[in-house]
């Protein structure tokens, strides 16, 4: 990822290691994954438990560039809020 957004200049990384964080959101969408995996296995596919470990690690590998990615903007959405023009980075306030 770039270091700086290219139109309003946001730092994107706030302090070091501010992305491990991330790693817990791309869990929980790896999570719910799997669980779309099974249940669309139960209801239609009927695979065995190596056809089902195979989709879904197949699926896996396929998405986690787009899993990386997602993540890290999902949680630095969390820390920084954007005003009514996204260009405008609006900090949030510590209480």
């Amino acid at each position: 990822m770039h270091e700086h957004c290219s139109h309003c200049g946001l730092k994107y990384e706030r302090e070091p290691s501010f992305f491990y964080g991330s790693m817990y959101v791309a869990y929980g969408y790896t999570v719910a994954i799997a669980v779309a995996w099974l249940i669309a296995n139960y209801l239609w596919l009927d695979l065995t438990t190596t056809g089902f470990l195979i989709g879904l690690g197949t699926s896996l590998v396929i998405l986690s560039p787009i899993l990386f990615r997602v993540s890290r903007s999902t949680w630095m959405n969390i820390f920084i809020s954007f005003g009514k023009f996204p260009h405008k980075p609006i900090p949030k306030e510590k209480n």
